[in-house]
């Protein structure tokens, strides 16, 4: 591969890039140079040897001409002077994935593969005992090919995605070996140990409920029978228990129980987290990614809305009340440490105070709204492949504003569900757990107790347009016990005035104060 220049970019304090077209642009100081195609950083001189021998610039031609003719191009182009070999490095079409995830992510695989050559899809499956309802999740969707070793493929593979959490130390292996890897490397333990991640927010000045941390079930009863309005949650072992509310304890006795039985002689091993109750506060959050510390210029800011789903709006992030902004800002030179290149999601809380309080780190693709931004991301396949490569590429929404409902079935949690839809709305379907036999999909059950069975997604230049797509798409699926609810667009307008009214607002959806 000849070396070229992809961007300007000043390299910070703590060693983070910062890339634009010109150095100026990027808003900090710090040691300048390029960033080229192969993900290196070079200083101003190598810089220019480069450009020189890669035929982006002439021998008379000097550094402002090549400011000058980054400044008019597109964020990451091709650069001029390449050979029709050369261009096709970056042609996705031409390219191999292999898309590692567990059996929740694996119809996401189809989407990458209306626009790579071939996708490769591999569910881990570990133990005594496999069974096909794990390990063969994703037979039959389109444009994919399940494999059971991902090591017989490694030579083919030009791009290994991983959308979940768990594979940190696979990823950072893979990257030593020169390959183009997704995911949020050893970033995924700001998910997976949550004390860890309050105790660094605690450590750099970010505000954070009253919490504490407890060894064992006998503690935590005692805890509840003397605390009410409690969220209890674990680290790690989510197949144990999803986090859960605790009003008082006589009401979720049952649940502790539950829990109880299933850890059996573990019981007074596992650690709880416990935090306080956040009153008074609404739910807003932001879903982008993460390319080694630097976040779109464009973004997802979305909330979660009762009896509606997800709603979300594209925005310029700089136009994002701080509030909102404070954590990814903060956590961005971890991020960058970590080389994080991949979907980051977080859950904030904020009241008249407009302290945020985040609550929950999503380091992997969130359910909502990945199935949402599959679609509304036009150019996601080139997002993961540039930013696997340490290049933060811009989304290029199909619409301003992103609708998602959550499809659920009580039947699919113990049971096979199949499901119908008119096909002509597939891509607005998005599929857990999926397999898909004689032009057939069903949802296999996980022993996961989970009644979600996938998605339905909309789009549009307004809420009422992405709101109606959904609508439409949602009232052709046919299955047994399969619930789809649309809630009215009043509920969305009625969570953002409560938003409003604390002044951190960033959204443009037209409340009901404003209509009044």
């Amino acid at each position: 591969m000849k070396r070229r220049i992809k961007a300007a970019a000043v390299k910070d304090a703590n060693g983070v890039l910062h890339t634009a077209r010109m150095h100026d642009d990027t808003g900090v100081e710090g040691e300048r140079g390029f960033l080229l195609n192969d993900g290196s950083f070079v200083d101003r001189y190598e810089g220019m040897k480069v450009a020189r021998e890669s035929g982006q610039l002439m021998d008379d031609e000097g550094r402002e001409d090549l400011h000058s003719r980054m400044t008019m191009m597109d964020d990451y182009p091709e650069d001029i002077g390449d050979t029709t070999d050369e261009k096709q490095d970056d042609d996705i079409s031409t390219k191999t994935v292999l898309f590692v995830c567990n059996p929740l992510f694996v119809d996401m695989a189809t989407r990458l593969a209306r626009d790579f050559k071939k996708v490769y899809l591999h569910v881990p499956v570990a133990g005594s005992f496999p069974t096909m309802n794990h390990g063969m999740v994703g037979y039959g969707l389109e444009g994919v090919e399940l494999v059971d070793n991902m090591w017989d493929k490694f030579d083919e593979i030009d791009l290994f995605v991983f959308p979940d959490l768990g594979h940190a130390a696979l990823q950072v292996q893979l990257e030593k070996m020169g390959k183009r890897v997704w995911g949020a490397r050893y970033g995924e333990e700001l998910e997976i140990y949550r004390d860890v991640t309050k105790e660094l927010m605690e450590k750099e000045g970010l505000p954070i409920q009253p919490w504490k941390m407890m060894t064992g079930m006998k503690a935590l009863r005692e805890y509840l029978q003397t605390h009410e309005n409690q969220h209890i949650k674990i680290n790690k072992w989510r197949g144990v228990t999803e986090s859960f509310f605790a009003p008082r304890y006589d009401i979720v006795a049952p649940k502790l129980d539950e829990i109880a039985a299933k850890l059996g002689a573990f019981q007074e091993v596992l650690e709880f987290i416990v935090e306080d109750d956040l009153p008074d506060k609404v739910e807003i959050g932001l879903d982008c990614y993460c390319i080694d510390g630097k976040y779109p210029k464009n973004t997802l800011c979305g909330i979660e809305v009762k009896d509606l789903g997800y709603v979300g709006e594209m925005m310029p992030y700089k136009d994002i009340p701080e509030p909102i902004t404070r954590w990814t800002d903060t956590m961005a030179k971890y991020m960058g440490r970590a080389g994080y290149r991949g979907f980051l999601s977080n859950e904030i809380r904020i009241g008249k105070d407009k302290e945020p309080y985040m609550i929950d780190a999503t380091c992997r693709a969130p359910c909502p709204p990945n199935e949402l931004y599959q679609e509304l991301y036009t150019n996601l396949s080139e997002i993961i492949w540039h930013g696997a490569n340490g290049v933060l590429v811009e989304p290029i929404p199909a619409g301003k504003f992103g609708v998602e409902v959550i499809l659920k079935s009580a039947w699919a949690e113990k049971n096979w569900q199949q499901i119908s839809f008119d096909p002509k709305y597939r891509r607005n379907i998005k599929l857990f757990n999926a397999v898909n036999v004689d032009d057939n999909y069903y949802i296999v059950p996980q022993d996961d107790e989970m009644i979600e069975i996938g998605a339905v997604v909309g789009w549009g230049d307004t809420l009422e347009e992405a709101i109606e797509m959904v609508k439409e798409a949602g009232d052709t699926i046919e299955g047994y016990g399969i619930k789809f609810n649309v809630g009215p667009v009043e509920k969305a307008k009625e969570q953002v005035a409560k938003i409003e009214e604390f002044g951190v607002s960033p959204f443009s959806i037209e409340s009901e104060k404003e209509q009044s």
